[in-house]
């Protein structure tokens, strides 16, 4: 028998999404049926699945050590290792009440039988130790450190960082490391994360930045944050505040609105004024902050957030984000090569200001409004923003 104490990171989700997170390599038929012959009970109880785990919940698992090992992949040294850091309290019985896979839950599973993999240089894996993550940034540069210096916020439930342009924001095929994962290195530095945690629960983003985007990004440390996160992403009640340095003059504030829809294929979008095929409604607000004949510093708005908006938006109306290799002027963004080294579009996620009746975890942030200082290219004083130009 397996007992699994809930954590407050994993409170808050449905009991089968938990179990089938421990237990990956069983199906959800086989998930169910345990569930109805109380191999898998919930504080003693028989259970449904649905229900909503709340820390200091107890599920137990009657399986046998070879099946628990079958189902979890494998994972049972790193998870026993992960609660005894962490103080956690587990139980371990063989001969208890468990019914053994038969017919095809069986088969499903024999064709499932893991092989444990080791921490690869382009990723790192669920189950990895705290050692091999700290490793694995020793081996590939100081990210982690670079990240330590640029935290905006945080508190038990929610990290805020200030991504540098360069940095993508969840593991692609690139093969580079994402803010998603130095986050979790981060963590697991601290003692906040541990392997145990990682086999129900996996920390993430909450929003995304393009890679060559700089600014605000929002991670969360538990379960209960990354909802409140979300739900506050999609009702848009936190206003979010860009910088832009674009292409030509714009001397009066002003809101654009269009309709956007994106290719997958090519990654990129189309904006038209008037609604086509597959497109959604778009709105982008725009204030100059600082004017020259060659070009405008912005602050921009985003009321709605869509793929790429706030670049193709600008661009569709003329004025092109400097830098950018998607939907800017080839010849200006030559220029500013040439002229700067400029090699990435001057974008930044500068502001988040959120709403004045939050509660939850996230009500420490009622009313506040976070910050992400500008690179350097984007200084409005008169000295500064490509002065030569």
């Amino acid at each position: 028998m397996k007992e699994l104490h809930i954590s407050l990171n994993e409170s808050g989700q449905r009991l089968d999404k938990l179990l089938h997170k421990y237990l990956s390599k069983a199906n959800t038929g086989f998930i169910y049926k345990m569930l109805r012959k109380k191999n898998i009970v919930l504080n003693d109880k028989k259970a449904e699945g649905k229900e909503i785990l709340k820390e200091g919940d107890s599920v137990k698992i009657y399986f046998s050590d070879e099946t628990l090992a079958l189902m979890t992949g494998g994972k049972q040294g790193t998870y026993e290792a992960g609660n005894r850091k962490a103080g956690i309290r587990e139980k371990s019985e063989s001969g208890t009440r468990e019914e053994e896979p038969r017919g095809k839950y069986e088969a499903v599973n024999r064709k499932a039988r893991p092989q444990r993999k080791s921490v690869s240089k382009k990723e790192v894996k669920n189950t990895a130790s705290k050692k091999e993550f700290l490793e694995f940034s020793k081996a590939t540069g100081s990210q982690l450190d670079i990240l330590k210096k640029r935290i905006v916020y945080e508190d038990m439930h929610l990290l805020v960082i200030d991504k540098p342009s360069g940095w993508i924001s969840q593991s692609d095929d690139s093969g580079a490391r994402s803010v998603n994962e130095i986050c979790l290195m981060y963590l697991m530095d601290k003692g906040e994360l541990t392997e145990r945690q990682l086999e129900t629960f996996k920390p993430s983003i909450a929003n995304r930045l393009d890679r060559n985007t700089s600014g605000l990004i929002l991670f969360g440390k538990t379960l209960p944050a990354l909802q409140s996160l979300a739900e506050l992403l999609r009702k848009r009640t936190a206003q979010k505040y860009y910088l832009a340095i674009v292409n030509g003059k714009l001397d009066e504030p002003k809101t654009i609105k269009g309709y956007l829809s994106k290719n997958e294929k090519l990654n990129k979008v189309l904006i038209k004024k008037e609604r086509f095929e597959d497109s959604a409604e778009i709105n982008t607000a725009y204030e100059p902050m600082k004017i020259t004949d060659r070009y405008t510093v912005l602050k921009v708005h985003l009321i709605t957030g869509k793929t790429h908006q706030i670049r193709a938006h600008l661009s569709s109306i003329g004025h092109s984000i400097i830098g950018d290799p998607k939907y800017g002027d080839p010849k200006v963004n030559s220029y500013y090569k040439k002229k700067y080294s400029l090699d990435h579009q001057l974008l930044h996620s500068w502001q988040l200001k959120f709403p004045e009746d939050l509660s939850g975890v996230l009500e420490p942030l009622a009313g506040k409004t976070l910050t992400a200082e500008p690179p350097k290219e984007f200084l409005i004083e008169p000295s500064n923003t490509f002065s030569k130009a």
